[in-house]
């Protein structure tokens, strides 16, 4: 059973002032890296969605697969359906929504999700003391399904009330903790919202000056754990 897991950032994030793909997360990764690696700890592939700085976001994370909504201003289920069509050419059997905004996740977490999926079930989403979370888990049928409805609706939560959706509490914050204002980042982190390092870049000359290749700028310093470093 393949688990393909598409990740949301294409949206302009005005309140943050940066793409939340390339904010920083933890050990200077950005948020939709930190994302990536998590899903892949939980043995998912990923999709990112983009829109809005898509060529910035490409040039930072250029080992991920990126698919690219044009029409992102248009809502939220238009770069849900870009990713579902890049998720069904992948072979997904599952499916599972996430928001590049809450990279706090576990992929425990994520692993128990996965194990709850049965047969006869469409969709689940975690809840975290009451209150709903992401991601929310699409089986195959059910995102076909969500993909082929046209019913108006332009965000996630409105078209997935048609579905039946099973609530699975999980001990995980992780899954309803969004950072997507400032004042919510600084909380967590002790500082302003910031860009995650560049990625580094291989070849003699990289190695051997401590620049990028591309723009010569001292390469950053490897970050230190509490991940607020080498911006």
């Amino acid at each position: 059973m393949k688990a393909v897991a598409i990740i949301l950032a294409a949206g302009e994030a005005r309140k943050m002032g940066y793409s939340k793909a390339l904010i920083e997360h933890e050990g200077g990764k950005s948020f939709l890296q930190s994302l990536t690696s998590t899903f892949g700890k939980a043995g998912c592939s990923v999709i990112g969605v983009i829109g809005k700085d898509a060529e910035a976001v490409r040039d930072q994370h250029p080992a991920l697969h990126l698919v690219e909504n044009e029409r992102w201003q248009e809502g939220q289920l238009g770069s849900v359906k870009a990713g579902l069509e890049a998720a069904f050419e992948d072979g997904a059997d599952l499916v599972l929504i996430h928001p590049v905004d809450m990279p706090a996740l576990r992929a425990s977490t994520l692993k128990t999700l996965i194990k709850a999926m049965g047969d006869s079930v469409e969709a689940i989403r975690p809840e975290f003391e009451g209150a709903s979370g992401f991601p929310i888990i699409l089986s195959r049928g059910a995102a076909e399904r969500l993909r082929d409805r046209d019913s108006g609706e332009t965000q996630l939560e409105g078209a997935v009330r048609g579905l039946q959706v099973r609530r699975i509490p999980v001990k995980d914050p992780g899954v309803v903790v969004n950072i997507n204002t400032p004042e919510t980042y600084e909380r967590l982190f002790g500082s302003a919202p910031k860009l995650a390092p560049p990625p580094k870049r291989r070849g003699k000359k990289a190695e051997s000056t401590g620049t990028t290749a591309s723009t010569g700028v001292s390469a950053p310093m490897e970050a230190s754990s509490d991940g607020m470093s080498g911006s």
